[in-house]
């Protein structure tokens, strides 16, 4: 008898609650998403309207020190003071009206711009400050107020107290910037100048009033009082720099968090661009909604900023609350349709699962066993065709990893390439900078030296050997023919191109040197091994540019080793048409600190040497389309390589 196939069609017609369920987890998500934005999109938006609150207390306090000054500039004897040199009031009553008012200093300041006059420091008198924008606008006659930033000096000659008042510890915080100084001693003063006027209008100079903010916290407790009606709902902040100086943000102690850091993403926005923050924003230790605006000097220079905010955590739980109360309502109305549901889906998820483990496997790239096939209706004939795939996924994979691990040495390759050609023309264009310089310098000193060393040369001559001066003379002689020599060399290091090319035997020109290179240096202790592959090869090139560089490299070795050893010149053919010479010692080694200066002009480890010769070999070697490489550590010797091709493209003469 033919078994009948259920079709899965049938099952799935029990399991239509389960689009219910899905309808009631989206409503679910879309209603916590509707509230969750609309409560902090209106935190946001109250945050900024307290921030426009901030600003009017903070400018109501310029406006406010503006008017101490106008008002008291009004008196007419300011002005005669100024021209008499007697108090225009009684000590005493300036010194109340700085008490009464809680300024950190007040100033007297004639037209020319010199302090006459320091209530808080009566001792110090006499400076100008005229160039200060807002005594300067005074003394034109507007009245003028602002933010400024006082160092620890100018606090001092204000004020002996304001100097230790400003000094506060930098206190390391949550997502700033690293502490770099542990000491602020600069203080934010907000300071109002007003005009004072003669009986006929003119301007006979100015009275200077200051209010420093750092550690005060009257400006940010007025805004909190103002702007957050109960208490602890949110803080507010004036900013040094990114370091808070007035603040009712409270640390873990429970005291105010003076000292500590604005975030650093925040301070991007805010002190380096100049722009209003008005965002979530870490504070102290906690996440909090926020809105930050710089403050400003009279210049337009950003020196601070003004901030306030509320926690993050109340909203939090309030969208937690929300959304419990939401969710609750739809699970009661979700779990009836569960209940309808479950029996069928417990019978249709078995192999369903046995699938998703199987993809899940499949993602994850693990193993993947074959799942069994039970029954023959659509779910079976789905299993059959998932391993078929997985199958086919397998041997797909493992090509796919084939061709991604040869693509990836391939890109490795071509990095190393790509490095090495920006560092060979970095160091290029550097030395063409260099070899101009080089060559200026050479011909501004060639005149003059020939002159010194002729006329050194014709005192010499006139100079007995036994005259007490002959041996200063020799002296000049001397050094004039050493600043002669490395004349030559800056010559050398500037000439650029061939300048006599020829065919040559690079053997006999290795020969010839290794031959001759006891006149400069004694060989007694040294063993020099001539590892030749081919000594009869004939190059093209300048032969005495080469000369020169095999010759340094030769006495560079050897001098590499001033006890004696083993100096080991190499050649041999490579690639069919380049040519390697090798030149091998066994003594102290280069460090990896002056690898890559080693071919820099007037770079030299020798305590004698002018640190010309490897540049000027460089140079060379790069003329000839060839290349020096160099392998050393320290306390194994060196080994430098010079690769040139046996061809250069010009045209030559005949061989000879």
């Amino acid at each position: 008898m033919q078994r009948v196939r259920t079709p899965i069609r049938r099952k799935l017609i029990f399991a239509t609650l389960t689009p219910l369920c899905a309808a009631i987890l989206l409503c679910w998500l879309i209603g916590s998403l509707l509230i969750t934005d609309r409560i902090f999109r209106q935190a946001q938006q109250n945050v900024i309207s307290d921030l426009n609150l901030a600003r009017k207390v903070y400018q109501d306090e310029v406006n406010h020190l503006a008017g101490i000054v106008k008002v008291a500039g009004l008196d007419p004897a300011m002005a005669g003071y100024l021209a008499s040199g007697r108090l225009p009031m009684p000590e005493t009553a300036l010194r109340h009206l700085l008490h009464e008012e809680r300024l950190s200093f007040l100033n007297i300041i004639d037209s020319t711009g010199v302090v006459r006059y320091r209530v808080a420091n009566p001792q110090r008198s006499g400076d100008r400050i005229g160039d200060d924008p807002l005594v300067a606008s005074a003394l034109k006659g507007e009245p003028a107020g602002g933010a400024q930033v006082y160092d620890r000096e100018r606090l001092s000659l204000e004020n002996p107290a304001l100097a230790r008042a400003a000094s506060m510890l930098v206190r390391p915080t949550p997502h700033a910037r690293p502490v770099t100084h542990h000491t602020e001693e600069r203080g934010l003063v907000l300071v109002a100048v007003a005009p004072l006027l003669t009986p006929d209008g003119q301007v006979a100079g100015a009275l200077q009033a200051g209010f420093m903010l750092n550690g005060d916290s009257r400006v940010v407790d007025t805004i909190t009082r103002i702007v957050f009606e109960r208490e602890g709902g949110g803080a507010a902040t004036v900013f040094l720099g990114d370091m808070r100086i007035a603040t009712n943000v409270r640390d873990a102690a429970g005291d105010r968090a003076i000292g500590t850091l604005m975030s650093q993403e925040v301070a991007r926005v805010v002190l380096t661009q100049g722009r209003q923050w008005s965002d979530r924003a870490f504070v102290l230790n906690d996440w909090f909604i926020s809105a930050y605006e710089p403050i400003s000097d009279p210049a337009g220079t950003v020196i601070g900023a003004l901030y306030v905010g509320m926690p993050e955590q109340p909203l939090l739980d309030l969208r937690k609350n929300l959304n419990l109360l939401t969710g609750g309502v739809l699970l009661v109305v979700a779990l009836i349709g569960i209940t309808l549901s479950t029996w069928i889906g417990s019978r249709l998820a078995r192999p369903v699962r046995a699938l998703a483990e199987a993809a899940r496997r499949m993602a994850t790239g693990a193993p993947i066993e074959p799942i069994a096939v039970r029954g023959d209706d659509e779910i079976a004939l789905l299993s059959e065709e998932f391993n078929t795939m997985a199958r086919e996924v397998s041997i797909l994979k493992q090509t796919l990893e084939q061709k991604v691990a040869e693509r990836t040495c391939q890109l490795e390759e071509k990095s190393r390439q790509l490095l090495a050609a920006q560092k060979e023309l970095a160091k290029s264009e550097r030395l063409a900078g260099l070899g101009l310089l080089a060559a200026g310098v050479a011909h501004e000193i060639n005149n003059p030296l020939a002159i010194i060393r002729g006329n050194a040369e014709l005192l010499q001559a006139a100079i007995p050997p036994e005259h007490e001066d002959r041996e200063e003379v020799d002296a000049i002689v001397g050094e004039a023919v050493r600043i002669g020599r490395i004349v030559n060399n800056l010559r050398a290091f500037s000439r650029n191109g061939l300048q006599h090319l020829s065919r040559f035997s690079l053997g006999e020109l290795l020969d010839s040197i290794l031959d001759s290179i006891g006149h400069q240096i004694p060989l007694e202790h040294y063993r020099v091994v001539r590892a030749y592959w081919g000594s009869d090869l004939e190059m093209e090139g300048d032969r005495d540019q080469l000369r020169q560089v095999f010759t340094n490299l030769v006495v560079n070795g050897l001098q590499a080793m001033p006890e004696g050893g083993e100096l080991r010149v190499g050649l041999e053919q490579e690639d069919g048409d380049r040519v390697r010479v090798m030149v091998q010692d066994h003594g102290r080694g280069i460090g990896e600190e002056d690898m890559n200066r080693l071919f820099t002009p007037f770079f030299s480890t020798k305590p004698h040497g002018t640190g010309l010769g490897l540049a000027v070999s460089y140079g060379i070697v790069s003329d000839h389309r060839g290349e020096i490489r160099v392998e050393s550590r320290v306390g194994e010797g060196a080994i430098f390589t010079v690769v040139l091709p046996l061809r250069q493209e010009k045209g030559l003469p005949a061989a000879h």
